[in-house]
């Protein structure tokens, strides 16, 4: 059984993770769309299409994990992020890792498999709130608790990406 603090903290954490995404696609889907072409896994053709789709799904889950429906967002993030993974897996297996992730704040520092790692791990916690609930009153110190999770959600996100750009651009330096 899980706690609904430890579930709201999760659904709100991958809630935020998903619109501030949204909003940096939103911000310059040009960009996105020259992301999404370098990865060479959908014909050039299709890109425009898709850029505006994987744009609109985070904005779907992102609204479908703020309201009672949040199993569903739930569902259709870990979809989001295993197509993220496989997209990324791919591509290492071919060799290309120097295309830019298109992740959230990246900078075009390339793919690694600590790439495949955080997004592993984030497949993992949305796993956990498929977990039943236990149904307990929520009081203010559990608020206060979601909240500061929140906070150090995004900033532990935050830097493992810091650290996973770093790694990326020591070992594109070195090759």
């Amino acid at each position: 059984m899980l706690d609904p603090v430890i579930l709201y903290s999760l659904v709100g954490g991958f809630a935020l993770l998903f619109a501030l995404s949204a909003l940096e696609k939103y911000q310059d889907m040009a960009a996105f769309q020259l992301k999404l072409e370098n990865y060479q896994v959908l014909p050039a053709a299709l890109a425009p299409g898709m850029t505006k789709l994987v744009f609109m799904i985070e904005i779907v889950a992102t609204t479908l994990l703020l309201t009672p429906a949040y199993l569903y967002g739930v569902a259709l993030s870990a979809i989001l992020i295993l197509a993220y993974t496989s997209g990324i897996a791919i591509n290492l297996a071919r060799g290309r890792t120097h295309i830019d992730c298109g992740c959230l704040g990246s900078q075009g520092e390339g793919i690694s498999g600590y790439h495949l790692l955080r997004n592993s791990t984030l497949i993992i916690l949305l796993c956990v709130c498929f977990m039943p609930v236990i149904e307990r009153q929520l009081v203010w110190l559990d608020y206060s608790t979601i909240v500061l999770f929140l906070g150090a959600s995004a900033a532990s996100y935050a830097t493992a990406n810091l650290m996973i750009a770093h790694a990326n651009q020591h070992r594109l330096w070195w090759s």
